[in-house]
């Protein structure tokens, strides 16, 4: 072989070994490119995995808190509705019992021998009516008030709720 062959033959050889070198040095930065992108989106797909069940436990939780709202409204709803008829029926049963009363006392009046006496029995029947009306809306304020703290108990047992709820300040 001759001097230029030969040196010929060495340059090819080390033109391969570079481009065997320059092809390793490419590959091991491609490989390793590779394994850092897929490593980045594993961190981000298991990121974004946590944030949508941080989501999802926020959205029931909100779910959960409306049910509970909605619950509550239907109980004071029901409570409300119910007293409204207790309070119904108990107007009714005055207002019969002072009716047959009237009734009563007209006959009484039909029955009276003198002026004097009409205005005595008169004045009698007006004070026993006076009393048994107070008497009658003393009650019917008094069972209201009862009726609205009991009917809106279970709405402000909510409000309370929402307060100490989302009154706190939220976790960064």
């Amino acid at each position: 072989m001759s001097t230029k062959s030969a040196k010929a033959t060495a340059a090819i050889e080390s033109g391969v070994e570079t481009m065997d070198s320059l092809v390793k040095q490419g590959t091991d930065a491609a490989t390793k490119g590779f394994e850092q992108a897929q490593a980045a989106m594993k961190q981000q797909i298991e990121e974004a995995q946590k944030q949508a069940a941080s989501v999802q436990k926020t959205l029931e939780e909100a779910l959960a808190f409306g049910k509970g709202n909605l619950d509550a409204f239907v109980q004071s709803s029901t409570i409300l509705t119910e007293g409204m008829q207790e309070l119904a029926r108990s107007t009714m049963a005055f207002q019969q019992a002072a009716f047959a009363e009237t009734i009563e006392n007209a006959k009484a009046l039909a029955g009276v021998k003198s002026v004097r006496e009409a205005f005595d029995l008169q004045a009698t029947i007006a004070k026993a009516s006076t009393e048994k009306l107070v008497a009658e809306t003393t009650k019917f304020s008094e069972s209201s008030a009862k009726l609205a703290e009991k009917a809106f108990a279970p709405v402000i047992e909510r409000v309370n709720l929402a307060v100490k709820t989302f009154g706190k300040p939220i976790a960064a």
